[in-house]
């Protein structure tokens, strides 16, 4: 089970980590965006994942998903506020 995972620390880590143990030349291919507004200070995103692996000599789907993007709006512009991806089958 990977997560929840909280805190820019621990998203930071969590990332690095993740790059250690991937082989080959992932790609994370995001499509369908779709922009819902809550108020002027508050927004969600979300978007369609498919990730691929491409090892050199071939390419293939690793996974499908849905990536949901909480944001927030501050002086210094919109932030990553909460981050789920919530995959259609483990890789």
């Amino acid at each position: 089970m990977l997560g929840p995972v909280a805190g820019r620390a621990a998203v930071l880590d969590f990332v690095r980590d993740g790059h250690t143990v991937q082989t080959g030349r992932v790609r994370r291919h995001l499509s369908n965006a779709v922009v819902t507004t809550t108020d002027a200070t508050t927004a969600e995103v979300r978007a369609c994942l498919v990730q691929t692996r491409n090892t050199g000599e071939s390419s293939q789907m690793i996974s499908t998903g849905v990536y949901t993007f909480g944001l927030r709006r501050s002086d210094g512009g919109w932030r990553i506020a909460e981050l789920t991806l919530t995959l259609d089958n483990a890789f």
